[in-house]
Parts: C-alpha cells; structure tokens; sequence
C-alpha cells in the first residue's frame, strides 16, 4: 500500500499546474527587467530641523526652540552603522528615484523566487543534473 502524507502539497492540485513554457517566459521576462535600472538605492528619506552652534540664536530657545530647515535627509543602514546625507534637491530627486527603483527590484526579485519555485515544485523533472 502507498501512503501520501496529508502535508504534501506536492502532489495536491495538479491540475492546475501551470505551464512550464510560460513560467520560463516570465522568468526571463523579469531577469531582462532587473539589470534596467542603472542607479538603485536602498535607505529613508527624512526631514527635519536643526540646531546651529551660535550661541545666542533662537534654535537654542530652551522654551520654544526655532529650529533651522527643515531639510532633506537620506539615512543608509550599513552593518551596525548608520549613514546620513545631506540632500540638495538635486540629490532628493536622484534619491526618490533611487529608492523607488530598490523597491521594484525588490519586487521583481520576489517574483522571480516565486516563478523559480514553481518550476521546482512542478517542473522538478526538467530541472539540469547539476554536476559536483
């Protein structure tokens, strides 16, 4: 006798396998999109006021401070430190586009996990002996 666990996903539902020709096409569809966006950038954009080191202006008010700015700033996680910059409004636009093209990427890599396990989940017979 043959026993199927009831966790195996595997074998459930196959008719609705989808085609193996397609999920190549979408997968080389997504791979020829990954390498079009030539500046992508990965960080948050923030905003705010600054104190100056003048003595007697009114940002160092100690009831109702006055701050400097507000300005643009990009912060960048790298390991266990923190990077911040300056943004000009040239470097604002250039960051926006940048952190939206992180964000398709990000996206696009997603789907391309989720094509590639299908094909291992289906397809798994079509899949290349992988030499040692």
């Amino acid at each position: 006798m043959h026993f199927t666990p009831k966790h195996d996903i595997l074998l459930r539902n196959m008719k609705n396998k989808p085609s193996y020709k397609k999920l190549l096409k979408q997968r080389k569809e997504i791979i020829k999109k990954l390498t079009k966006e030539p500046f992508v950038l990965r960080g948050s954009l923030r905003n705010h006021g600054n104190k100056c080191g003048k003595a007697g202006c009114a940002c160092k008010d100690p009831v109702n401070p006055k701050l400097h700015g507000p300005y643009d700033y990009l912060s960048h996680r790298y390991g266990k430190k923190t990077q911040t910059v300056f943004l000009t409004k040239k470097k604002l636009e250039h960051s926006k586009d940048g952190i939206k093209a992180y964000n398709n990427l990000q996206k696009r890599l997603y789907r391309l996990s989720e094509i590639n396990f299908r094909i291992l989940r289906y397809h798994y017979d079509k899949l290349k002996e992988k030499k040692e």
